[in-house]
């Protein structure tokens, strides 16, 4: 019956003079749909550059990564640290920047910490490397075409193969933007697209605070 009636529309399609379209080729099979997960890290810092320069949104975004961790050390300081003042250059080699960051420093509240980077180039393979610090409120700072950004929530597909097997796509990474006005900060970089290409490389943030009992003299 089923047969009859495709025929018959065929028919009366041609009969009207209409053009009929040809079968539609079979659909190829679809990854089985999953459930779309998005999170975000809790109370994110306010993180804006004092200059549209790409040296002036590593030193923003390396003051919100250490204020969020409770290790509040101004942008002025970095600028001054890493770029000799405030003049406007590119970052710079990331890994240089690690090793320039890495050291001791007392907090204008009186306690030491320990402060170390350590950068990764291009984008991770397993995207647990992005997801896990979201999900543990951890703020990374990724390199987007030139300039930092911190990220501070990601959406994801998760769901399981045809062998049962527990599969994650990423699909955006949401970031704030230091060189943007406080309306336009946050963005979202598409990652299951060309977005993902824009990305540079990443960089973890660490501090450990460290007893004054134990502080050398």
């Amino acid at each position: 019956m089923r047969k009859l009636l495709l025929a018959l529309i065929v028919m009366a399609g041609v009969a009207l003079g209409q053009d009929v379209a040809s079968p539609a080729a079979p659909e190829k099979p679809t990854k089985p749909k999953g459930v779309i997960h998005l999170q975000e890290v809790k109370d994110p810092p306010d993180v804006q550059a004092k200059e549209n320069c790409n040296n002036f949104s590593f030193a923003a975004a390396l003051a919100g990564a250490l204020s969020y961790e409770n290790a509040e050390i101004k942008q002025d300081y970095w600028i001054d640290k890493l770029y000799g003042g405030g003049v406007c250059v590119e970052i710079g080699d990331p890994q240089d920047l690690a090793r320039k960051v890495a050291g001791s420093y007392v907090l204008d509240d009186g306690r030491h910490v320990d402060v170390s980077l350590e950068y990764f180039p291009g984008v991770p393979s397993n995207s647990a490397a992005f997801l896990v610090p979201v999900m543990t409120d951890e703020i990374l700072i990724v390199f987007v075409e030139g300039h930092a950004d911190l990220l501070v929530g990601a959406m994801w597909d998760e769901y399981r193969s045809t062998r049962g097997e527990r599969m994650i796509d990423l699909k955006e990474l949401h970031l704030l933007d230091p060189l943007a006005t406080a309306d336009k900060r946050k963005a979202i970089l598409d990652v299951a697209g060309e977005d993902a290409a824009k990305i540079t490389g990443y960089m973890q943030v660490k501090t450990v605070e460290v007893d004054k009992a134990y502080w050398p003299k």
